[in-house]
C-alpha cells in the first residue's frame, strides 16, 4: 500500500469515527432527556389527616391523543375510588395567533377521567379563534358541557389557582374553587357529582368538539406548580404517589405520520411543579440531533473525494512525464 492510499484509509476511518462517537454521544443525551422505562395507555382518554410525603418510584410515561400532564392514583394497575381533593397554580400564557385554523387549548386540573368516564375537572381555556386570542375560566362535569366562568376576565399573565375537594362523601358533594390572583376575581361552587375517585389530573388538553379532536394551540410553556393532592388519607405532591407522565401526539392509533405535540418536563425535585411546552420548537425531532454529526461526516467525505482525485491527477501527470 502506497502512502497516498494509506492517507485516503486514514481519513475514511476518522469520517467512521467522528460520525460514529458524535452519533453516541447524541444518542445518549437523547437518551437522558426522554427517559421512558414503560408505557401505559390511556383506555379513555372530611378532613384530611396530612403526613409527610414518601417519594415513590418514578413515574412511566403514557402516549396519550388529547392529554399532556402528569395524572396519579392510589395504584395504576389497580386504582381504588379514594382521590379527595386536587389543588394547583399556574400563569395563564400567551395564545400564538393561528391565520390557517382555529386552535384550542385546555389547562386544567380534575378528578377522574383517565380509567373510566367520569371527570370533574376546572381550569382555563387559551384558544385562537380567526387569528385571535381568546380566554376565559370554565368548569366541566362529564358527560355535560363545559360551563364558562362569566365573572372571571382571564388575560395573558394571569395567575391562577384552582381545587376540587370532596366535602361530603355520602351525598358525593364536591367544591369547586377558581381565583385570578391577579384581578382578585373567584368563583366557588358545589355540585354533587358521582366522580369515579380513582386519579387525579394536571392537564393541558386539546379538546374534543363534534367527536373530534381539535388543533392544539401554541400556548409556549404552561408551568403548573403546587401541584397537591389528597389519595386516602394521605396529602402530597405529585411525586407522593404512582404517577404517569402523559405526552401528546397527534394520533396513538397508529404509528405511521404520529407528530409529538407536547413536552412535557421532569416534575421538580419537591414533585409539585412541571412544565408543558406546546410550541412547536419545543418537540425534538431525532432528525435534528443528527444534523452535525451528518455534516461533520459530508464535510470530510467531501475532502476524502477530492484527495483520491488530486491523487488521480497527479500520478496521471507523472505517468505522461515518464513517457
Amino acid at each position: 500500500m502506497n502512502a497516498s492510499a494509506s492517507r485516503i484509509v486514514a481519513i475514511m476511518l476518522a469520517i467512521f469515527l467522528i460520525t460514529g462517537t458524535s452519533t453516541f454521544f447524541v444518542t445518549q443525551c437523547l437518551g437522558q432527556t426522554q427517559n421512558q422505562p414503560s408505557t401505559i395507555q390511556s383506555p379513555f382518554s372530611e378532613t384530611t389527616l396530612t403526613i409527610v410525603p414518601t417519594v415513590v418510584a418514578a413515574p412511566v410515561v403514557s402516549n396519550d391523543s388529547n392529554w399532556a400532564g402528569y395524572i396519579i392514583a392510589s395504584d395504576l394497575q389497580n386504582p381504588q375510588s379514594t382521590v379527595t381533593g386536587i389543588s394547583a397554580s399556574w400563569t395563564v400564557t400567551s395564545v400564538v395567533p393561528s391565520t390557517q385554523q382555529d386552535t384550542f387549548a385546555a389547562v386544567w386540573i380534575g378528578i377522574g377521567g383517565f380509567f373510566d368516564n367520569t371527570l370533574i375537572q376546572i381550569g382555563t381555556e387559551q384558544d385562537s379563534i380567526r387569528g385571535q386570542g381568546y380566554y376565559s375560566a370554565w368548569y366541566e362535569f362529564l358527560p355535560e358541557y363545559s360551563n364558562t366562568i362569566d365573572n372571571i376576565v382571564v388575560s395573558p399573565g394571569d395567575q391562577i389557582t384552582a381545587s376540587i375537594q370532596l366535602i361530603d362523601m355520602v351525598n358525593e358533594t364536591w367544591s369547586i374553587y377558581i381565583e385570578d390572583l391577579t384581578t382578585l376575581q373567584s368563583f366557588n361552587g358545589t355540585v354533587n357529582y358521582p366522580a369515579s375517585q380513582l386519579s387525579a389530573e394536571w392537564v393541558v388538553e386539546r379538546p374534543v368538539s363534534g367527536h373530534r379532536l381539535t388543533p392544539l394551540s401554541d400556548i409556549g410553556t404552561v408551568s403548573f406548580t403546587d401541584c397537591q393532592a389528597t389519595i386516602g388519607t394521605q396529602t402530597g405532591s405529585i411525586s407522593s404517589f404512582p404517577a404517569l407522565q402523559s405526552v401528546m401526539f397527534s394520533s396513538v392509533q397508529n404509528t405511521e405520520g404520529i407528530t409529538q405535540l407536547t413536552a412535557v418536563s421532569s416534575l421538580s425535585n419537591d414533585g409539585s411543579s412541571f412544565t408543558v411546552e406546546t410550541s412547536p420548537s419545543a418537540i425534538p425531532e431525532f432528525s435534528n440531533w443528527l444534523i452535525l454529526p451528518l455534516i461533520m461526516g459530508t464535510v470530510l467525505f467531501t475532502v476524502v473525494l477530492r484527495k483520491i482525485h488530486n491523487t488521480q491527477n497527479k500520478t496521471q501527470q507523472q505517468n505522461l512525464q515518464l513517457r
